[in-house]
């Protein structure tokens, strides 16, 4: 697939410029002992991160755009959401290169990416909003927008790129063929349905995206999220970060694609394994008022954070103060994870 307003061919990537990325993100970014809903924006903090991650992660982006497209971009109709989708994009374009003059530049409705080799048109005829979005950002980013329900207003999903998704999807695409004649197979493919619609999040409120999938959220933070979305100043910013363990360094784990890979064992977590985190933001745009969720996503394998001293500190840590609802979420991968990690704990003794 062609990718409109997307230009491979107008310059070459800069690898020297590559080398000079930030590469500290682990200690930047590690696992926060106790993961708050949302905390206030910090002085130095930045909206967009451009690191060592950053070239690789957009050339995998541009990979899955090209062939995952309807899986990975998706929106409701409506004017609304378009006006939100394009003041998204603007402001991305603005921010990086203001942000990181020596990366990007501006050249008419052009902005280059030296780190990329990607000239990405911005201008009212350019790339899909969401497509200039997912290749100038390797955030994933969601468009949240007031929407009446039947108790009132709420902020819903409608329209994002996700093209790191973890084991979620904006609509399901699950097109497996029903099998004939066989109950198991029947009740197997079944089950795989409802795993991917209830996956699906385009149209849904933050309540029902997290309804039956993570009592934490509900039980503690649930009621209170519209109203502070609704109470966001425009132009405010807010973050957040979570933390899980990975059987493999995989960052698009659409479940419409990707399979429920089973937990490791503890030496499976020593040889092979990943701990992902997700450094998110919220920003309320301007002019439309949209909210848009930003995910940085890291993976980190675990055999290299636990020689990272502080890193390794930050998730014997968060282990430590995992909240009793959110160790049910992960009941199935958490024991053989934490025997893992109790090998580490001698070095903190010694």
């Amino acid at each position: 697939m062609t990718l409109h307003g997307i230009y491979t061919d107008r310059f070459a990537e800069n690898e020297e410029l590559a080398e000079s990325l930030r590469s500290d993100d682990m200690e930047r970014f590690r696992a926060v002992p106790l993961t708050v809903m949302i905390n206030a924006w910090e002085p130095g903090l930045q909206w967009l991160l451009v690191d060592r991650t950053y070239p690789a992660q957009i050339r995998y982006r541009h990979r899955l755009l090209t062939s995952r497209f309807r899986f990975v971009i998706d929106r409701l109709a409506g004017e609304a959401v378009r006006q939100a989708e394009l003041e998204l994009r603007d402001e991305v374009a603005a921010y990086l290169p203001a942000e990181y003059p020596e990366y990007f530049r501006r050249d008419g409705d052009l902005i280059l990416s030296l780190l990329t080799g990607l000239a990405i048109d911005v201008g009212p005829d350019g790339a899909d909003p969401l497509v200039a979005v997912a290749l100038l950002a390797s955030e994933d980013m969601l468009l949240l927008l007031p929407s009446q329900r039947e108790t009132g207003m709420a902020y819903t999903l409608q329209s994002g790129a996700l093209l790191f998704p973890n084991g979620w999807s904006l609509r399901s695409r699950f097109s497996d063929p029903q099998p004939q004649g066989d109950p198991q197979a029947l009740a197997a493919w079944q089950a795989r349905r409802r795993r991917s619609e209830r996956a699906a999040r385009l149209g849904k409120t933050p309540y029902e995206i997290h309804d039956g999938h993570v009592r934490h959220y509900i039980e503690q933070f649930a009621a209170r999220v519209d109203m502070f979305f609704a109470r966001m100043q425009p132009g405010m910013r807010t973050w957040r970060r979570n933390w899980g363990m990975k059987p493999d360094g995989e960052l698009f784990l659409h479940p419409d694609v990707v399979g429920e890979a089973p937990a490791p064992d503890a030496d499976g977590w020593a040889e092979r394994g990943y701990l992902r985190s997700e450094h998110e933001t919220f920003t309320r745009l301007p002019r439309s008022g949209a909210v848009v969720f930003g995910i940085k996503t890291y993976l980190w394998k675990l055999s290299e954070l636990m020689s990272n001293p502080p890193a390794r500190d930050a998730l014997l840590a968060a282990n430590d103060s995992l909240a009793p609802a959110m160790a049910e979420y992960r009941a199935d991968s958490l024991p053989a994870f934490r025997q893992f990690l109790e090998r580490y704990r001698p070095d903190l003794r010694g």
